[in-house]
C-alpha cells in the first residue's frame, strides 16, 4: 500500500515539473516575441539622471552585467506588488518611474515605500515612448547594451532572477 503512495506522489511530481517547464517556456517565448520590438540601441535613451542627481549611462552599466530596468508608476497598483520583489533582486536596477509627477511627488513617493533602487523620474513621459512602454510594470533586461526580455504586469522575484540569468547565458 505504501509502494502505491509512493508511485502516485512520485507521477504527480512529475507531473508538476513538466507543467512548470512547459510554463516557463512559455513564457520564455512571449517575452522573446515581446522583446522584438524593444529599441536595439538603448544609447537612444542617452544618459539617465535620477532623482538623486546621479547621472547614469544604461549602456554602460550593462556591459559588466545585466541589468534590471523597471517602468513603473506611482498610480500603478499592480507596481506596489511588483516594486517590493524589485527592491530583493540585488542586482543593479535601474527604474523608471512613468508619468508619476513631478520629481518631489516621486521622491517622497520612494521614500515613503522605502525603496531603495535607483530612479528617473519620466515626468514627460519621453523616455516610456522611446521604449514602446503602454503598461505598468514592465521589466526588461539590459546586457551588453541592448534589451530584452520585456515582460509586463505581474512578474515574480523568481522570474526576474531567470530573466537575469538567461541574459548572461544569451550573451
Amino acid at each position: 500500500m505504501a509502494t502505491s503512495n509512493n508511485n502516485r506522489a512520485g507521477k504527480k511530481a512529475g507531473k508538476g515539473l513538466l507543467y512548470l517547464l512547459m510554463i516557463m517556456v512559455v513564457v520564455t517565448a512571449v517575452d522573446l516575441w515581446r522583446s522584438k520590438d524593444l529599441p536595439t540601441d538603448i544609447a537612444a535613451l542617452g544618459t539617465l539622471t535620477t532623482l538623486n542627481g546621479e547621472v547614469m549611462d544604461l549602456e554602460a552599466l550593462s556591459q559588466d552585467e545585466p541589468v534590471l530596468v523597471y517602468v513603473w508608476a506611482t498610480w500603478c497598483g499592480v507596481c506596489r506588488i511588483v516594486s517590493p520583489m524589485v527592491e530583493l533582486v540585488g542586482t543593479p536596477v535601474v527604474s523608471i518611474a512613468l508619468a508619476s509627477g513631478h520629481d518631489a511627488k516621486v521622491a517622497g513617493y520612494v521614500r515613503d515605500k522605502g525603496y531603495d533602487f535607483s530612479v528617473v523620474n519620466d515626468e514627460d513621459h519621453r523616455l516610456g515612448k522611446t521604449l514602446g512602454i503602454s503598461v505598468t510594470p514592465t521589466l526588461m533586461v539590459a546586457h551588453n547594451g541592448k534589451l530584452r526580455f520585456a515582460t509586463a504586469g505581474i512578474t515574480t522575484l523568481p522570474g526576474m532572477y531567470a530573466r537575469l540569468w538567461l541574459a548572461r547565458l544569451i550573451d
